[in-house]
């Protein structure tokens, strides 16, 4: 007998196999969800997050240790998300860490009409081209080559702070509204949707954004929660948003001594909620949306990661509840799904997807998109002018 622990020394090794085998296996039916003792998460935790030994913490412990640690870290900036210097470097914010692996060659730098007409000019001087062929040459790239818009497809063009694109930055003008949403360059319809399915109910909106009072708006930092794997998770982002197009003179090619020009161009082209690249607000001071979208974005690892999605799932994301994904040709009571959808924003949210298109279905079918993410608005059965019941859903 060993003095220390207790064992038998003299026992053989099949006799101590089968004394671990029977300690282990326990007569009560069950499930085992936990490996490792409870004791060692103690160390590895912070205490708000130390599961009992008995259960875990239900969806509310879990939310407000999520939403406190949110509003403890409001005051930091936010260095591992950080947009405006992504955008002139590896842009792993907009397209993730693997994107160099789809682009192998690096894009070349674009040419400005500055220094292409100093390179015409050198060749018109040393005579190696005819001069009035040159000419033309030079007027008709002037003129295409102006001012350079960068498209869509070509990414953003810079990246600002919310009180130099705003002129009345606030985040939310008149509450929450699923008509205040805007969708942006970013394939995340299914995302919008979800946003505009919840706006109904403003007090849901609230738990999501939890940190965006004066204190933060003074200092650009943001806070929000999401609902990802069985628990709630805080997000903090900085008030930089990407906008669609460059800044004045980014090549400094045009003379601006008295700043009209730049000015001008800063109000046509990189001012309110039109000005930004992502989803913006209808209203052209309004930020909660470019914001949140930013937030998910960030919770996900970068924009390109939301590019498609199924709604219901972002609700979840956004809600912590669960979604049901119903098909229309496969309802077994319309009646029972009739009544469901007139509780809309009162028992139930609801969101609807079109399918992808197919055969000669190119641009929509049966007056929808297709596609695409809608949001459930609500649910009504009026009667019409011969009294018969017409049951209409107003969708977004």
């Amino acid at each position: 007998m060993n003095p220390i622990s207790g064992d038998d020394d003299t026992k053989a090794p099949q006799e101590e196999l089968n004394d671990f085998w029977e300690k282990l296996i326990t007569k009560k039916p069950g499930k085992v969800t936990n490996i490792f003792p409870s004791s060692l998460y103690a160390n590895l935790l912070p205490p708000q997050r130390q599961p009992s030994p008995e259960k875990g913490r239900n969806a509310a412990e879990s939310y407000e240790a999520a939403a406190d640690e949110c509003r403890a870290r409001i005051q930091f900036t936010d260095p591992e998300f950080d947009i405006e210097t992504d955008l002139r470097e590896d842009k792993n914010c907009l397209e993730g860490l693997m994107s160099w692996y789809d682009d192998p060659l690096p894009p070349q730098a674009p040419v400005s009409p500055g220094r292409l007409g100093e390179a015409l000019d050198t060749l018109a001087k040393s005579k190696l081209l005819d001069a009035p062929t040159l000419l033309v040459n030079l007027n008709t790239a002037a003129g295409l080559l102006d001012v350079p818009q960068p498209s869509d497809s070509d990414g953003p063009g810079s990246v600002h702070r919310i009180d130099w694109i705003f002129e009345k930055p606030s985040f939310t003008v008149d509450s929450y509204s699923s008509s205040d949403v805007k969708q942006g360059a970013n394939g995340d319809c299914w995302f919008i949707a979800a946003v505009a399915t919840i706006c109904s109910n403003p007090s849901l909106m609230d738990k999501i954004c939890v940190a965006k009072d004066a204190d933060c708006q003074e200092c650009g930092v943001y806070g929000f929660v999401f609902y990802r794997d069985g628990e709630w998770i805080w997000t903090v982002v900085d008030d930089n948003l990407y906008v669609r197009d460059q800044d004045f003179d980014s090549y400094g090619d045009d003379y601006d001594p008295t700043g009209a020009k730049e000015r001008k161009y800063k109000k046509n082209n990189q001012t309110g909620s039109d000005a930004l690249y992502f989803a913006s607000c209808v209203d052209q001071n309004e930020t909660w949306l470019p914001l949140l979208e930013k937030a998910y974005a960030k919770a996900h690892g970068d924009y390109n990661a939301i590019i498609g999605g199924i709604s219901g799932e972002a609700v979840e994301d956004l809600t912590g509840g669960v979604t049901t994904k119903i098909k229309t040709n496969r309802i077994l009571s319309k009646e029972r799904l009739w009544k469901e959808l007139k509780q809309v924003n009162k028992e139930f949210l609801f969101s609807a997807s079109s399918p992808g298109s197919y055969g000669d279905d190119s641009d929509a079918r049966q007056g929808l998109a297709l596609s695409h993410a809608y949001s459930v608005i609500k649910a009504v059965d009026p009667k019409d002018e011969q009294g018969n019941e017409q049951r209409l859903v107003l969708i977004r």
